[in-house]
């Protein structure tokens, strides 16, 4: 993924990162997002101040009134972001026509469906420490936009479920 991808992106899923501390010019390209009318979702126990409002220093309208980042920023529990993921998942799949060309080219997608149609919702709840309501929301997001980037740094894998997390990203 360039930063060029995201100039053409509607949706961006930041999980795990700072990108307000790290990667300033990344801020001005989700702002950029924003202002087209697109989303960011960022998923991160820790709530960063610079993805709810961040000042583009080469852009004057964000450096003297900031721009909004996140469109929804989302805290699951350390450790939850597979049963968030899971539970987005599970919506997306029940909107999706199980026909598509796409998922006929995916290996493993009968398997894996099955596996996110009998999860319960109180065990993803649970497990992510997130809303019904708000995985909802999320999954509205990404059901409707055309162009989706998922990013995530160092925070997706540098825990106890950090390898499994990333196979979790990808199934999404």
């Amino acid at each position: 993924v360039t930063l060029d991808d995201i100039d053409h992106a509607d949706l961006f899923f930041l999980i795990g990162g700072n990108p307000a501390s790290n990667h300033p010019r990344l801020m001005r390209s989700l702002m950029q997002l924003r202002r087209r009318g697109g989303h960011v979702i960022v998923i991160n126990p820790l709530k960063e101040i610079g993805l709810v409002n961040f000042s583009v220093p080469s852009d004057v309208r964000s450096l003297l009134f900031g721009s909004r980042i996140a469109s929804l920023y989302v805290q699951p529990h350390i450790g939850g972001d597979i049963a968030l993921l899971t539970g987005i998942a599970k919506i997306v799949l029940e909107r999706l026509q199980m026909d598509s060309d796409f998922l006929e080219h995916t290996e493993g997608i009968a398997d894996f469906a099955e596996h996110v149609r009998l999860l319960p919702w109180d065990e993803i709840e649970r497990g992510a420490g997130v809303a019904r309501s708000a995985i909802e929301q999320m999954a509205e997001y990404y059901c409707r936009a055309k162009n989706v980037v998922f990013g995530w740094t160092m925070g997706i894998t540098h825990h106890e479920h950090g390898v499994q997390n990333v196979p979790a990203i990808v199934n999404l």
